[in-house]
């Protein structure tokens, strides 16, 4: 198996998507070697009916339907409560509708928050369902990274794969390798990355990212005979930005903490227009979560009002 998988990468790697799945209405921000990588890695499940593919972070449907389309002899379940990216609350009519225009039986959204969704994991697959392929795609903050891998474990399959889209960013990296070191029965077996996120490269790069991995990917199997050595991501060994954290979560406007620190970027590079423009990205912010401001303290904020003094747990 580990075999196959190495070879579903390797042909994603020269040829992208798999042919003839190429849909124009499919858009979204994926890279086509990394699609084509799903498809193929689902395709090695297929003929097992008791496997399924998963995902965390449908969006506008690219990667679930995409699989969903050339494997229909599994089931495709993606996990979203569109929270993010969804200004307008649109994306989950718009995955529906590219369902029906596909004529897909096979691709099912579960529109949960992920940690609901990956707890109860079970009620929606099946209770002897266990997942081949899980993509995930969902909130990339260093703690849902982390969950979605550990919430997952339980109903992996015993040669799953796991993908982890924009693994260029460094917190995400960081938890990648947290689990690995964590959990060695889990290995890397592929990575790849761009020089930066789509967002600052030129029109030329970014459609070669489109064609390529988009924002760099780690692939991690389950191991179970051990035939691979311990890889890990590159990381950098400060810890700052994560004792950052400890810090933000303290103080009385901890949500406007990046609205916040906008201003002082905009300040930095002496960008007058963006400090209003950011200015007025934080007042908003302000009058968002000002009825939870108005309850804490200044600093040093533990949230803790409703803690009971001691607890004991009760033996079964």
């Amino acid at each position: 198996m580990l075999n196959q998988i190495i070879q579903s990468i390797k042909e994603s790697e020269s040829s992208g998507l798999i042919l003839g799945t190429d849909n124009e209405f499919l858009t979204g921000f994926s890279g086509n070697k990394l699609v084509g990588s799903l498809q193929r890695l689902t395709s090695l499940f297929s003929e097992n009916k008791d496997t399924c593919y998963l995902e965390v972070g449908v969006f506008q449907g690219l990667t679930l339907l995409s699989v969903a389309n050339a494997i229909p002899s599994i089931n495709c379940y993606g996990i979203d409560n569109f929270a993010q990216f969804d200004i307008k609350g649109e994306n989950f009519g718009i995955v529906k509708n590219r369902i029906e225009k596909l004529g897909l039986q096979n691709a099912t959204v579960i529109n949960r928050d992920y940690e609901d969704a990956l707890e109860t994991l079970a009620d929606a697959i099946g209770i002897n369902k266990k997942v081949g392929v899980y993509f995930i795609d969902g909130p990339h903050d260093y703690r849902s990274q982390l969950m979605c891998l550990e919430l997952a474990l339980p109903y992996l399959h015993e040669n799953a794969v796991i993908i982890i889209d924009d693994s260029n960013y460094k917190h995400v990296r960081q938890a990648n390798r947290d689990f690995l070191i964590t959990h060695p029965e889990y290995k890397l077996v592929f990575e790849a990355y761009t020089k930066c996120h789509p967002v600052n490269m030129t029109r030329t790069e970014e459609e070669d990212a489109r064609k390529g991995w988009w924002n760099g990917v780690n692939i991690i199997v389950k191991d179970i005979d051990n035939q691979l050595k311990p890889m890990y991501p590159p990381t950098k060994r400060s810890r700052i930005p994560y004792e950052n954290e400890h810090d933000i979560h303290a103080l009385k406007i901890a949500e406007a903490a990046p609205q916040a620190v906008a201003i002082i970027q905009s300040i930095y590079e002496i960008n007058f227009p963006k400090v209003l423009h950011n200015v007025f990205s934080f007042y908003k912010a302000i009058g968002k979560y000002n009825h939870m401001f108005k309850t804490r303290y200044k600093v040093l904020n533990t949230y803790s009002a409703d803690l009971p003094a001691s607890n004991y747990n009760n033996l079964v």
